[in-house]
């Protein structure tokens, strides 16, 4: 049965409030934390690793390739899944009489609105994630607001050209296209993302030198290095030390933290 951004087993149907969860995705593994579900957890990935003490949880591998029979063993009630997790996968999770829900990521930040509010429908948590929800739309306003007011202050305004660096060197450049959660932070942030219409995630060096953006982001792990790597050392932005390390998780998961990631560039759009 398919329904919004997800996929809800029909074979092993959720019977009542699950009191143990395996978690097989990241994003899902914080926001049950951020739901005050994280004590539910009794399996997560090894990618898994905010916040903090999901190190203490069991890990069942990777995400598609985790350990099916170790989580079958477990007998969750329920096992929460990424579009990553194959159907196959799926199917065999449900064949085994375990409910499972699979969440197909969007590229805009009401598809993570829509996981939280299905989340906390299934885990007895609608207050919470409700709570969450407008939180988050609330923060959203005031970032929105306070860097519209700021840009209304400059004659002729142009949103200034992001580029968010995912891969880079000698295994080629990489970047997020327009339909990716990435690409959404960028927007909100008030940039213009310069890789939005690259394809596959792939985006060539002669173009990033031809788009020369004013402003660079990395992952924070990489930013160090990115700078001293020929020949990114001649783009502008190098140059003009418009590069900025942010926490790779803030901009790769579908959380409430992205929220942290839009106001982060935000503020380093609008105060240069």
């Amino acid at each position: 049965m398919k329904k919004n951004n997800y996929v809800i087993s029909t074979k092993s149907p959720i019977k009542s409030v699950p009191k143990t969860i395996v978690s097989v995705s990241p994003a899902i593994t914080s926001i049950l934390f951020d739901l005050e579900c994280g004590d539910r957890l009794i399996g997560r990935t090894e990618f898994c690793t905010y916040p903090p003490q999901v190190k203490n949880i069991r890990s069942i591998g990777g995400i598609n390739n985790a350990n099916l029979e170790m989580i079958i063993s477990m007998q969750p009630d329920l096992v929460i899944t990424s579009s990553i997790f194959t159907k196959k996968m799926f199917e065999t999770i449900e064949s085994s009489k375990i409910p499972i829900i699979s969440f197909k990521e969007t590229s805009e930040i009401e598809g993570m609105y829509n996981i939280i509010e299905v989340l906390g429908d299934i885990l007895d948590k609608k207050e919470k994630a409700a709570k969450i929800i407008s939180d988050c739309k609330t923060k959203l306003q005031e970032i929105k607001s306070k860097r519209e007011k700021k840009e209304s202050r400059q004659e002729n305004f142009i949103k200034p050209k992001v580029y968010y660096v995912i891969g880079y060197g000698q295994s080629g450049d990489y970047s997020a296209g327009k339909e990716t959660y990435i690409n959404e932070i960028i927007t909100l942030s008030g940039g213009d993302n310069i890789a939005k219409n690259s394809i596959n995630w792939s985006f060539s060096t002669e173009e990033l030198f031809a788009q020369q953006p004013d402003f660079i982001f990395v992952r924070r792990e990489d930013s160090a290095n990115f700078v001293k790597t020929y020949p990114y050392t001649n783009l502008s932005a190098v140059k003009n030390n418009k590069v900025f390390g942010i926490e790779s998780e803030l901009m790769d998961l579908q959380t409430p933290r992205s929220i942290k990631a839009i106001e982060f560039i935000s503020e380093i759009l609008s105060d240069q």
